[in-house]
């Protein structure tokens, strides 16, 4: 029995829990709940309460925490909770001797991660959930199509899947259908990208350009996060960008709240919590181009572009996210990935040959 401890009983935390124990996963395999929320940490099976853990969360210490995840004989653990509690969840997980695995967007995070895992022996996968993570693997195998790649876009947008808004109100083009948290720091971070071979960082909310899918019009800007690690690994591409998908319109209300801010990123996160409502109908697009030359010098272009929707009772976002963590889990207990993951790491054929982004990759709608 492989013993695995979920961090975070929010929208994905529950839904890779759900993954783990209502689906494939059943034989050979349990998952707790690591809920810290409300003060208390609490741990429970998808029947309910298992026990209570007294102490907080936020206070709880290095000790404490790696007690736990002892006491219930962990062996790994997939990080759902805000990122900046990444590095406290790592350090205790490594020291339990637990490989770890999560979502986060946040590139400064996701390097203090991986260092306190280099020369553990164990497994560890950061930024491995829709954006970044399966947009990264679509963007290595665009790349490594093309003889001579010149630049690589990718991008993602979680979007509800129907709108109705004028220009003059265009948040009402958008719902919430995932962390508010995350979502503020992407819009607030600086941007990792390249630039005729140069590594650099862009302001998020910049560079606005107009997309067009499948009849669709969508708008896209840099946003933090999303494009991983690579730019520092596709070292043979010069121009290599992550924008994320809106519809059009949401931009423009998003830099005036930024800026009337100066980048809060709590008044921020209080403005975007109480204008955007929440939704479950969601829709996932994803989209990559990479252009560049063949082997004879004339121009290349190979895309990507799809939409995901919710299954099994969970959202887009929960379904794509949380099915991406499970399907590392998947890799990770195959022996198919081992170390410290990079996106360099997960050939896009192996990663949706598993049995998760099988099945909670969803495009029916």
């Amino acid at each position: 029995m492989k013993h695995v401890a979920v961090f975070g009983a929010g929208q994905i935390g529950r839904a890779a829990h759900k993954i783990i124990l209502d689906s494939y996963f059943h034989n050979g395999i349990n998952s707790v709940l690591v809920d810290a929320n409300n003060a208390n940490l609490r741990l429970s099976t998808v029947g309910g309460s298992r026990k209570n853990i007294l102490f907080n969360f936020q206070d709880a210490t290095h000790d404490e925490i790696v007690r736990l995840l002892k006491d219930e004989s962990a062996e790994y653990v997939i990080n759902a909770l805000p990122f900046f509690l990444n590095e406290k969840v790592a350090s205790a997980a490594a020291a339990a001797n637990c490989s770890y695995i999560d979502f986060t967007e946040d590139d400064v995070m996701a390097d203090k991660v991986q260092r306190i895992y280099e020369g553990t022996g164990l497994n560890c996968a950061v930024k491995c959930g829709l954006a970044p993570g399966f947009i990264n693997y679509i963007g290595y195998d665009l790349v490594g199509k093309i003889d001579t790649p010149d630049s690589l876009l990718i991008s993602v947008g979680a979007l509800p899947k129907t709108a109705s808004y004028d220009m003059a109100h265009p948040e009402h083009s958008y719902n919430l259908t995932w962390s508010v948290d995350g979502l503020v720091n992407e819009y607030i971070r600086p941007c990792r990208i390249k630039r005729d071979g140069v590594e650099m960082e862009t302001p998020a909310l910049s560079g606005l350009v107009k997309v067009i899918l499948d009849g669709t019009e969508y708008e896209a800007a840099f946003t933090s996060g999303g494009v991983g690690s690579l730019v520092r690994d596709l070292t043979h591409v010069p121009n290599i960008h992550y924008m994320t998908l809106r519809y059009p319109g949401h931009y423009r209300y998003v830099r005036s709240v930024v800026q009337d801010n100066h980048g809060n990123f709590d008044k921020i996160k209080s403005i975007f919590s109480k204008t955007f409502p929440h939704t479950d109908e969601d829709v996932i697009v994803v989209y990559a181009n990479a252009l560049g030359k063949d082997e004879d010098g004339n121009p290349v272009r190979r895309s990507y572009s799809n939409k995901f929707y919710g299954i099994d009772g969970l959202t887009g976002i929960q379904s794509t996210t949380a099915g991406s963590g499970a399907a590392m889990l998947e890799l990770m207990l195959d022996g198919k990935v081992t170390g410290i993951i990079n996106h360099s790491t997960v050939a896009l054929g192996t990663f949706t040959d598993t049995t998760a982004f099988k099945k909670y990759y969803n495009i029916g709608k």
